[in-house]
């Protein structure tokens, strides 16, 4: 239920829209009651040949009702419409914020389109929550209050039947309804999501399914979760148009009462015979209110299911770097006992783990893949959450720095970079939009990669198109050493900086590179041992354990892993 305290903080800040706009509601429902009233009393009073003058007043709350009805109905989606999509407006900026600072990639339960599915559809759903939940409801409530009030002028047996069909008809026959329905709703739901990851893998994964002659297992597949979700559909069909029947037949059965009910009261002189007509028809003006009453249930149960299902990716991170803001001005990296495990897992993915980071040292962690090298990085980026252990940055724990002051600290080089679909200056200036041309070009040069832009069409102005098909990986790779350099953190990370490029060009980059971080603090992960001689420290890990530590030189002379993986390295780039 936490997402419902949410959406009601959320709905206080629009809260002037809301109650205005459940008043034009209201309105609009009062102002049908009373056209049909002051209409049927007005045919009624006409009947018996009366002066026209009195029926003048009649007349005018007609016209009144019939056009204030319309201007209040306008009124209402107006402030309504204007109310959600603030309200969505906000919802979305909540989410955005926090899935920022507690996503954490500990957590793999998720794949990827179940991601995209609660980023768009769960969210979206959440705007429902006033338009077709909270300000029904109330309208509901109050226009059955309001009318039983107007019948108790006349009889009160005849409000209280009124209100006992009411509440029937719209508070009990819709709860009977969702409780029958609520198995199809959960079975369309988990038939929906499983449709949404079928298609998504099917679109991102269209040149293997062709390559490897999967196109017809997934048409079956996408073919019998689409037979699935459509009988789920005709049954829960099927009962909503049994229960609109039953909501009709009570309905009907209530006027019928009521005129056999009025029938000895106007015979007997207890109610005026141009009354005898006006009430059946004011009950039905009222009942306008309860047509969207059977789908409320549906809606707060999307919304707790939404809920539910955004909390469970944005309570994944880690309240470790979820600190105060701190200004870093020292820039030393401490690592003590740092523990990170896979979640719902006693298997770390790394173990006991320390490092000390002063400015301007240069760290090497080298290993095979699946080591815990990335993992690393992405834990000091708060991308990823520690079990154990303490991270210090500037002499402050990281669990008392904001994770957004704690990102501002470091420029990081993934082994695949993403490049948006724009120009390549609008790639690079993403760093630092107000670097000056100068530096802009000097880190270009750094990068190795002048050339290349310099080749394209329209050179800086070129559009790289998505991830940056029009280029290739090695020059994908250098385009995200530039852009690095124009970030003027003060520790770089690299991860596999050069994983695309040959041989030659690695070394030049890897030159380049070392001039550019300059006096910086760098920690370089990687298994290819080139450049290792320039750093101050090489931590040599497998399986998310350090084996060895210590110089280049060092390292070689104990004659341990370290020497045999430099040994086979170095036989292959001399054969090469």
């Amino acid at each position: 239920m936490k997402i419902f305290k949410i959406m009601s903080s959320l709905m206080k800040k629009q809260s002037a829209s809301i109650l205005l706009s459940m008043l034009m509601g209201l309105l609009t429902i009062v102002s049908s009651i009373g056209m049909l009233s002051a209409s049927s009393v007005l045919i009624s009073r006409a009947a018996l040949h009366p002066d026209v003058l009195d029926l003048m007043v009649l007349i005018v709350a007609v016209r009144f009702f019939s056009i204030s009805r319309g201007i209040f109905r306008y009124l209402e989606r107006l402030l309504s419409h204007n109310a959600t999509f603030k309200l969505l407006s906000q919802i979305r900026r909540w989410f955005f914020k926090g899935f920022n600072d507690s996503y954490s990639e500990n957590n793999k339960e998720f794949r990827t389109g179940d991601i995209y599915t609660r980023l768009v559809n769960d969210v979206d759903s959440l705007k429902e929550f006033y338009l077709r939940g909270i300000y029904p409801l109330v309208t509901a409530v109050l226009t059955g209050i309001l009318t039983s009030i107007f019948l108790s002028f006349f009889s009160t047996g005849l409000s209280l039947i009124y209100l006992l069909f009411y509440i029937f008809s719209g508070f009990i026959l819709p709860v009977v309804l969702f409780m029958a329905n609520r198995n199809l709703i959960k079975e369309e739901q988990n038939i929906r999501k499983e449709l949404n990851l079928t298609l998504i893998d099917m679109l991102k994964g269209i040149t293997e399914i062709y390559v490897y002659s999967f196109k017809d297992a997934f048409l079956k597949k996408y073919n019998r979760l689409k037979g699935s979700f459509s009988a789920v559909q005709r049954k829960k069909n099927l009962l909503l148009l049994l229960g609109d029947n039953i909501y009709s037949f009570f309905v009907a059965l209530l006027i019928a009462v009521f005129m056999v009910i009025c029938t000895p009261m106007v015979s007997e002189g207890r109610l005026s015979g141009i009354y005898y007509a006006m009430l059946p028809l004011a009950i039905i003006a009222s009942f306008e209110a309860l047509i969207p009453m059977p789908n409320i249930l549906y809606r707060f149960g999307e919304a707790n299911n939404a809920g539910k299902s955004i909390f469970s990716i944005i309570q994944s991170g880690s309240p470790s770097v979820s600190g105060k803001s701190h200004a870093v001005t020292r820039h030393g990296l401490f690592i003590k006992g740092l523990c990170v495990r896979e979640p719902d897992s006693e298997r770390y993915i790394i173990r006991d783990f320390s490092l000390d980071l002063p400015y301007g040292k240069k760290v090497a962690i080298v290993g095979i893949s699946g080591s815990g090298k990335t993992t690393f990085l992405k834990t000091l980026e708060g991308f990823m959450k520690y079990h154990k252990g303490n991270i210090n940055l500037d002499g402050t724990d990281y669990a008392g720095i904001d994770i957004e002051e704690i990102r501002k600290n470091f420029t990081y080089i993934d082994q695949n970079p993403y490049f948006f679909n724009t120009t390549v200056r609008e790639n690079l200036l993403i760093a630092d939009p107000h670097i000056d041309e100068e530096k802009f070009k000097e880190a270009v040069e750094k990068a190795k990669i002048s050339e290349v832009i310099d080749a394209l069409p329209e050179g800086m102005d070129t559009q790289l198109g998505q991830q940056g098909f029009r280029i290739s990986g090695g020059e994908i790779q250098r385009l995200a050493i530039a852009r690095a350099l124009i970030k003027s953190s003060p520790i770089i990370l690299l991860d596999e900086p050069t994983a695309s490029l040959d041989v030659t060009l690695e070394a030049e980059v890897i030159n380049s590179l070392h001039e550019a971080i300059g006096d910086r603090s760098c920690i370089w992960v990687t298994h290819r041992l080139v450049g290792m001689d320039r750093m101050n420290e090489i931590i040599l890990m497998n399986n998310g354990e350090v084996l060895e530590r210590g110089t280049h030189l060092q390292l070689l002379d104990k004659k341990g892993l370290y020497y045999k993986l430099w040994s086979i390295q170095q036989g292959l780039i001399e054969k090469y």
